[in-house]
């Protein structure tokens, strides 16, 4: 018996077994394994390997690699056949199902592909609707590629607005509606796909034939102000939209590839930008720390982290925090992705000669009370930030390091004499985004062991953890929204003199944890009992 297995591995209780035997009874219809999943007793791994050792066929845990340009399946059948081609070789079809012993699979899947082979294998149906449900959004653009071929060959289209720029508003309004944060247009030897960047992870979306692909391109850098027939030099520019009556700004950029032009799209959203501080995901611990840091008359305060990591919403979130009409603030990007009111802001443009450097020059004859620099990216950059630090100004800008204590000796690395970065530096805050459970169908699991055993020792006795099951509220992904993950040290005496005698990272850890200090990975920790996020999202960005 499978119950009695499970309990003899040590994956489940005799008191769980016992719980699921009296539920399965409410339930005739189901399988002692899908009450177990059910009750979060076993995780959808095991659930899946179980059952596909009952069934005598393999399993695939998740379908987020499948290829949706290769599906050429109607969408109303696969929702009823609950099953999806996941690979086509080039004498062989796998086929992803809830039930891969359904005779009708085979019946229908042969008149299909009549000279492959068939392999059915399981997945969870879960993972099957949320790939039917992007292939269900394909088929509603459909439409509009057809009109923009009709447009292209001359025929007359209905509406007011040309075919290609509703294609391109549609594109642009579902992304913003799925919360993505990129537009990826990439061409390839079949046409083209779009892939939404959302929360951080890239989703295949659409494809296009070549012909729709070249119209959308042209028109995209049309509205970017880019030049059209340049197609062998990459090229930026942007361009604004009204969508559902906000307001959205959007970077463009165009790279030659080998088959045409990729193109990405940033999305722009001042909703998501000018935020408090206390509204974007720092624990009260470091949320203290770090507007006690900003209360600082005079230094140099670094956010660190990979692109893509909030640095920009977090700077931006403590310019709001400290600026005020006594206050003046000057900032020096590239670009200048949000305009802010009563924040005088600066674009660098290499052309003119106006880089970061000569920009910071000019600011400090501006009697400015705080400067943000989008990012420190040379010795002569450092070097004026470090003045103007020790001159009475608070500077706020970003550096590319994993960690916050490795902002000092990149920072001395670029060629800053210890001594100087030891009286000019604040504080230094590192961090990471991870998804968010989704709330509406979030529920308790168990992760896997190469998950837990590394942190059984820090771990509280019956730790539980959570995650999103996947609906229609999150388009099955299980995540709604991000949250940050961080830490941050500010310097004292003692870290000052440390950092003047140029000690090493692992000696200016160890000071800092005997302070209290704690890494991203111990905050996210701390989420993922929450229930905010999952243990894999916290392991994905940071390390243990």
């Amino acid at each position: 018996m499978v119950g009695e297995r499970l309990v003899k591995s040590g994956i489940i209780t005799q008191k769980q077994l016992e719980y699921a035997l009296q539920e399965q009874k409410k339930y005739p219809s189901k399988k002692l394994l899908e009450v177990l999943y059910d009750l979060n007793f076993i995780s959808k791994e095991n659930f899946l390997k179980l059952l596909a050792q009952d069934l005598k066929v393999d399993y695939l845990s998740n379908l987020d690699n499948v290829h949706l340009t290769k599906i050429k399946v109607p969408v109303n059948i696969l929702l009823q056949l609950k099953a999806v081609p996941v690979e086509v070789k080039f004498d062989e079809v796998i086929i992803a199902a809830e039930n891969p012993l359904d005779w009708n699979l085979v019946s229908y899947f042969k008149r299909i592909f009549p000279d492959k082979k068939l392999k059915f294998v399981l997945a969870h149906n879960e993972d099957i609707n949320k790939v039917i449900k992007l292939l269900e959004s394909k088929e509603k653009i459909k439409t509009l590629t057809q009109e923009v071929k009709k447009e292209l060959k001359g025929e007359e289209v209905v509406g007011k607005e040309s075919a290609v720029m509703r294609l391109i508003k549609f594109i642009i309004k579902s992304s913003i509606e799925h919360n993505a944060s990129d537009i990826h247009i990439e061409p390839d030897e079949d046409g083209a796909i779009i892939r939404l960047r959302i929360y951080g992870t890239l989703f295949e979306k659409w494809d296009f034939d070549y012909d729709v692909y070249n119209a959308l391109a042209s028109r995209i850098k049309l509205e970017a102000k880019m030049d059209v027939s340049e197609k062998r030099k990459p090229q930026d520019g942007g361009f604004s939209m009204d969508i559902d009556n906000n307001h959205f700004d959007f970077r463009v950029s165009s790279l030659p590839t080998v088959w045409g032009e990729s193109i990405v799209i940033r999305i722009l959203d001042k909703r998501n930008i000018v935020k408090s501080l206390d509204s974007i995901g720092f624990s009260t611990q470091n949320l203290e720390l770090l507007k006690s840091g900003l209360k600082k008359p005079n230094g140099i305060f670094l956010v660190t982290g990979p692109t893509g990591s909030g640095k920009t919403t977090t700077l931006y979130a403590s310019l709001h925090e400290i600026s005020g009409i006594d206050r003046k603030v000057i900032t020096v990007e590239d670009p200048v992705e949000y305009k802010l009111h009563g924040i005088q802001q600066v674009q660098v443009n290499p052309k003119t000669g106006l880089t970061f450097a000569n920009a910071l020059r000019s600011i400090l004859r501006q009697d400015p009370d705080i400067i943000m620099i989008g990012e420190i990216r040379d010795l002569e950059t450092l070097e004026i930030a470090i003045k103007a630090a020790l001159t009475g100004h608070l500077v706020l800008s970003t550096l590319h390091t994993n960690d916050a204590v490795s902002a000092i000796s990149r920072m001395i690395d670029m060629g800053a004499e210890p001594y100087m970065v030891a009286a000019s530096l604040v504080g230094v805050e590192a961090q990471r985004l991870v998804k968010k459970n989704c709330p509406y169908c979030i529920t308790k699991y168990k992760p896997s062991d190469a998950f837990l055993e590394p942190i059984k020792h820090i771990l509280p006795p019956n730790a539980v953890f959570y995650k999103g099951l996947g609906c229609e509220k999150c388009n099955m992904t299980g995540y709604i929204g991000r949250s940050m993950v961080s830490e941050i040290f500010l310097v004292d005496e003692k870290l000052e003199s440390m950092i003047a005698k140029n000690k090493d990272k692992t000696e200016l850890n160890e000071y800092l944890k005997s302070k209290g200090y704690k890494n991203m990975f111990y905050d996210g920790l701390i989420k993922a009992l929450k229930g905010e996020t999952t243990l894999e999202e916290v392991y994905r960005v940071a390390k243990l």
